[in-house]
């Protein structure tokens, strides 16, 4: 079973902790004065923590290229770790050594400022630990009334301010600016990230497809689904089971991007059609959008397909869903039909079971099993259904809640499934 996704991620972890940095320290190391060599650690965890900050910067412009190759989720969890590992290290850099006027007040400004936004955005943007903490889930719902989507969007870009901060603090540093090699390097890289940054706000949104709202009906109980058809001259990549950022720029309170899956294959549908529930500020202003209101869409993102691709062609395709989290794996259904696939769908109530239609008619074919039912399947259920030497053989796509996703993905685990047989987002 090929493992490439599992292999280019361990790469990007290695690359992103341990190599981006050693430029950065060879060229300090070098000409640091002698005078320093008490306060040399403290300074090379700062240097650390700023290369991280830069890369997690980066990493927030979404590059496609990195997306196909690793997955976004993957890299937004990356992005996310690497921040507080700079906050860490940035703690013990500002613990570890002495600095006044400017210098001190550039660095402690950028440390709180950084050390704020950690803390709003592990209780708003990092649904994989609000899902594990109750408590933080609760007062992310309660405080959601006023940190709305683009709000929140806003908020996060701080962390630009942040960044400019530390460039500055680290510029008024004589014997810093003094070592060449290393402001050259130093001075280049921040800009680079920069320009990149910039680029992805301000100059990439105006290549964006403009598209048109067409289709926007109640499928169940708070479940809308929407169909934007795009202009015939069109360039978007997209592939089975993607994903799509859209934003409504003339829409108040939806101008800023939300990422939502596809639902039909984009290879034969002509619309970009879109399963959505109601869960936050953006996603209920949504319900109420007329047709023929226009849309900007980024994408495709997702490795779904791409991870099938990697895969010998003759494996079992094993799909575990839950709820809305179908949408994803309905795309990549209808875009693999001539393979032998196994489907285990639930929910929490029938009204909850989407695409019954189409479940109905691809349980017509002979390389197709469909096992659907209200409430979660246990494990024995699902492993007394799969093939004969299905840890040999059989590939897994998951998705749905992320607890439902680590518990699947954990259980596979224990009963022999290789780490690089399984894949969500």
């Amino acid at each position: 079973m090929l493992q490439k996704h599992r292999y280019s991620l361990w790469l990007f972890w290695l690359i992103a902790i341990f190599l981006l940095p050693l430029p950065f320290l060879q060229t300090l190391s070098a000409g640091l004065p002698t005078i320093y060599s008490g306060e040399s650690q403290a300074i090379y965890y700062g240097t650390i923590a700023y290369v991280w900050m830069l890369f997690a910067v980066y990493l927030s412009t979404k590059p496609k290229w990195l997306d196909r190759l690793i997955g976004l989720p993957d890299m937004y969890m990356v992005h996310g770790i690497l921040a507080i590992g700079a906050i860490v290290l940035a703690f013990l850099h500002k613990e570890n050594t002495q600095s006044f006027g400017w210098i001190k007040t550039t660095g402690d400004w950028a440390f709180d400022l950084f050390l704020g936004l950690m803390i709003y955005s592990l209780i708003f943007m990092a649904g994989w630990l609000t899902n594990r903490i109750p408590i933080l889930k609760k007062i992310k719902h309660t405080l959601e009334i006023i940190f709305r989507h683009e709000l929140s969007v806003w908020v996060h870009r701080l962390n630009i301010v942040a960044v400019v901060l530390v460039f500055i603090h680290v510029q008024l540093i004589s014997y810093i600016v003094a070592i060449k090699p290393f402001i050259v390097l130093f001075d280049v890289v921040s800009g680079l990230v920069l320009l990149s940054y910039l680029w992805a706000k301000f100059i990439a949104p105006t290549t964006y497809n403009n598209g048109t709202l067409v289709k926007n009906q109640p499928i169940s109980d708070n479940i809308y689904e929407l169909a934007i058809k795009l202009p015939n001259h069109a360039k978007i990549d997209l592939q089975a089971g993607d994903y799509v950022f859209i934003s409504f720029p003339d829409i108040k309170g939806l101008k800023e991007m939300h990422p939502f899956s596809l639902a039909t294959n984009p290879n034969t549908d002509e619309n970009i059609d879109l399963l959505i529930r109601g869960d936050g500020d953006f996603t209920k202003k949504l319900q109420d959008l007329p047709r023929g209101t226009r849309v900007l869409i980024d994408g495709g993102y997702g490795r779904y397909q791409a991870f099938l691709k990697e895969q010998p062609e003759n494996s079992n395709i094993v799909i575990l869903a839950g709820g809305i989290g179908v949408t994803p794996l309905l795309s990549t259904i209808a875009a693999n039909l001539n393979r032998k696939m196994q489907v285990f769908y639930t929910a929490h109530n029938p009204s909850d079971l989407l695409a019954t239609n189409e479940f109905s008619q691809w349980s017509q074919l002979k390389n197709f099993t469909m096992h659907q039912q209200v409430g979660r399947y246990k494990d024995d259920q699902i492993f007394s259904d799969l093939p004969d030497n299905w840890q040999q053989d059989t590939i897994f796509l998951i998705s749905g809640p992320s607890t439902m996703m680590h518990h699947y993905a954990k259980s596979l685990k224990r009963q022999g499934a290789s780490a690089g047989s399984i894949y969500y987002e």
